[in-house]
């Protein structure tokens, strides 16, 4: 605790945490993260994608098509029949997800 040195008011408020007792899910750290979670597969949802089709389209494990037509389908995509134009489209949606993080990366390097 010396080296960390938390803020010694907000030390029962962590115990609480921990013991299932907090106020409110501003004060959850489990539903904190659950939010972020969201928030960040919602804004980079063309990436999400690239990892939902990693997981169920085949690539890296069994390919559960159901699932990768869901992921298809959230991203505004077909579920199956895929032509040219989906795939331009979705590198489309993939260039612009890239240019966002470029963007909050280089407004926080300044």
């Amino acid at each position: 605790m010396e080296n960390l040195r938390p803020d010694i008011a907000q030390i029962p408020i962590l115990v609480r945490q921990t013991e299932g007792e907090a106020r409110s899910t501003k004060d959850d750290p489990q539903a904190e993260l659950e939010k972020l979670y969201e928030r960040v597969r919602e804004k980079f949802a063309p990436l999400a994608f690239l990892y939902d089709l990693r997981v169920h389209g085949g690539l890296a494990h069994s390919p559960n098509l159901k699932e990768a037509a869901k992921a298809a389908k959230a991203l505004g995509l077909p579920g199956s029949g895929w032509h040219g134009t989906h795939y331009l489209s979705l590198l489309s949606l993939l260039t612009g997800s890239i240019s966002q993080i470029s963007e909050h990366l280089k407004s926080g390097a300044c």
